[in-house]
């Protein structure tokens, strides 16, 4: 049976120099394919993300399933692909991932042309979902869906997570066209393919999408079999750079010791990044990772404040992160440490903490310092949160068009919530950032914005530019905690 599997850009526009095969999509693929099907990949390289050529790619292949994975941020370019293959094919559509695995209800409420959603992995329900529709059964013997029956909307019950990893095959990259793809390794002309050691995480973050998906179960894939795969693809198609894509590499210490004493062991020529933790870090397992090729981590910092981060469930300290990028620095490996701005909760005296901290670490050489505002994720804590406290109205849809234009103007996606308080507006915030950068970088920021934005939001830009030359630290406090306090009376 043919089947396309399909992901779509939030951006019509996307450039491929940032943009790479997508491992999750390669899996399914590959499961498929084991199991006798004919399977098209989609995705944004491979179709310019233009509507017209995704839809045509789809229905040339004339696939009986069409499925297809999404981010919040694609949710709509996905839906409205979704409304035109099921009106120009009739195809069976199912959707799953990050977006639709949490609004799996209301998805189906609001978009009647998807048939069936999958909660969790997509690996073995795609299989049996494809051997139901291809004998014309009821779904309703398959666990972790959402499906139409009669005329209503049926769940059936969770499907447990794979625990066996290395049962899965190899992704199926031959796929792709690999030659259009042309993410490298930060600061290196390598290109670099994905490949995940293991799934979930252990950690309770509040804010974190993936905690609905990975239900805090932290699993494994054997040290071998991931290396013969690293092995595979790189005699396969001559790569040398890879993005080790766990939610945290360094989560078990055996784990990766084994992986760096493997890669050393077949003497594999390779070049890697990765994303750890700050508390799963020292100088013997930084120093083992750079020389098995690891030449970039990713961390996850979020605060310069020990209460915000205690209130996230962090479960780290800034002591913590300062010590894990000064180690990472001095030992050679390049490092992107993420911060988030206007926690629930957050104050402006803990807000300027992290602000102070992204400036401190933005002076270590190679190294980058990026924040962004909270955004409300579905399937969060965050979000429960958000719909307590009003900032999400109780009707509010994930699945119905939503856009906030003013975000672009503070550098946040417009079709995502974000977490704002009265006590701590936005463009507060980013007055206080944009002050405390240095002038070149202030001015660059301010030519970018102004090529970039619509007329009707240059005033609002030039509003914040203004205030960062205004605004103080305690008569912001002073200001927005009245604000505060005039909401709760």
């Amino acid at each position: 049976m043919n089947i396309v599997l399909v992901e779509v850009s939030p951006d019509r526009n996307v450039l491929t120099v940032d943009y790479m095969p997508h491992p999750g999509l390669a899996y399914i693929a590959a499961v498929l394919e084991r199991e006798g099907h004919l399977v098209r990949i989609v995705d944004p390289v491979s179709s310019h993300n233009d509507i017209n050529q995704i839809i045509k790619q789809i229905i040339e292949f004339k696939p009986r399933i069409v499925g297809f994975t999404s981010t919040t941020s694609a949710r709509f370019a996905t839906i409205s692909v979704i409304k035109r293959v099921k009106r120009e094919n009739g195809a069976f559509i199912v959707s799953g991932g990050p977006h639709f695995h949490p609004t799996a209800k209301d998805a189906m409420l609001k978009v009647p042309e998807i048939d069936c959603i999958v909660k969790g992995e997509g690996e073995r329900a795609m299989v049996e979902i494809a051997e139901a529709v291809k004998s014309n059964s009821s779904l309703g013997r398959i666990l972790g869906i959402y499906f139409r029956e009669n005329g209503q909307i049926v769940e059936t019950a969770n499907r447990p997570l794979i625990d066996d990893l290395d049962s899965l095959p190899f992704p199926a990259y031959h796929l792709f066209d690999l030659s259009r793809y042309k993410m490298c390794i930060r600061e290196t002309n390598i290109p670099a393919l994905g490949v995940i050691s293991s799934r979930g995480c252990p950690n309770q973050c509040t804010f974190c999408s993936m905690t609905s998906l990975q239900k805090h179960r932290f699993r494994k894939r054997s040290p071998k079999i991931f290396l013969d795969e690293v092995e595979y693809l790189q005699k396969r198609y001559g790569y040398s750079g890879f993005l080790f894509n766990d939610d945290t590499l360094t989560m078990d210490r055996s784990h990766i010791d084994a992986i760096c004493q493997g890669i050393l062991s077949r003497k594999l020529n390779i070049v890697w990044s990765s994303l750890a933790r700050v508390n799963t870090v020292d100088r013997k397992i930084l120093y083992l990772m750079k020389k098995a090729g690891c030449c970039h981590v990713t961390y996850g910092v979020e605060s310069g404040s020990d209460i915000t981060l205690r209130s996230l469930k962090k479960n780290i300290t800034v002591a913590q992160a300062r010590t894990a990028v000064a180690m990472t620095a001095e030992i050679g490996i390049q490092f992107d440490a993420l911060f988030i701005l206007s926690l629930p909760g957050e104050t402006m005296q803990e807000a300027n903490k992290t602000i102070n901290l992204i400036n401190e670490f933005s002076r270590i050489p190679r190294s980058r310092s990026i924040y962004a505002f909270t955004f409300i994720y579905p399937g969060t804590e965050v979000e429960n949160q958000a719909f307590k406290e009003g900032i999400l109205p109780a009707d509010f849809s994930w699945n119905t068009e939503y856009k906030k234009s003013v975000y672009s103007v503070l550098g946040a996606d417009p079709s995502i919530p974000c977490w704002e308080a009265p006590a701590l507006p936005l463009k507060d915030l980013k007055a206080m950032i944009f002050k405390s950068r240095p002038l070149s970088v202030k001015l660059n920021q301010i030519l970018r914005k102004l090529l970039n934005l619509r007329i009707e939001d240059i005033f609002f830009a030039m509003r914040i530019f203004f205030r960062a030359f205004t605004i103080d630290k305690k008569t912001a406090y002073a200001e927005n905690q009245a604000a505060k306090d005039k909401q709760i009376t």
